[in-house]
């Protein structure tokens, strides 16, 4: 047994496991204009603990210039964000109603069954930006 095992069982009480998917990336097509098309494989089925990104977890990172929401995810699945140098893009995972993508690979240990790494919240859709939005100009 793997002491992250034991760690795990006593976090899970506090924090319960999220099921969630997980879509390997398998790198990339290029497209109509040079556009990289991302490629994955098949989704399966994971269990994963989600953690809030605050304080010195993003310390980690504090070289990646990203906006939006961020959680830490630790997953007994390797998980791997975008690496240049084998042609991949980022792994992604779905759980809580939303499509997150793994930008940054914290903690990995190969063969211990679990890695810890950054997600950031994607747009399943472009949104309309001007929905909701009032015309106030009251010169016509």
């Amino acid at each position: 047994m793997f002491p992250h095992d034991i760690v795990h069982r006593i976090i899970s009480i506090v924090n319960p496991n999220v099921t969630a998917l997980v879509k390997k990336s398998k790198g990339f097509s290029v497209g109509q204009g040079g556009v990289q098309i991302p490629l994955y494989e098949d989704s399966k089925e994971i269990t994963v603990q989600v953690q809030s990104a605050e304080g010195v977890e993003l310390t980690h990172v504090d070289n990646i210039n990203m906006q939006g929401e961020r959680k830490i995810v630790f997953s007994s699945e390797q998980l791997y964000g975008i690496d240049r140098v084998r042609g991949l893009g980022g792994d992604l995972l779905e759980f809580y109603g939303r499509k997150w993508l793994v930008v940054k690979r914290i903690e990995g240990w190969e063969g211990s069954k679990w890695c810890k790494v950054l997600v950031i919240a994607q747009l399943d859709e472009i949104e309309d930006d001007t929905d909701g939005i009032n015309d106030y100009d009251e010169r016509d």
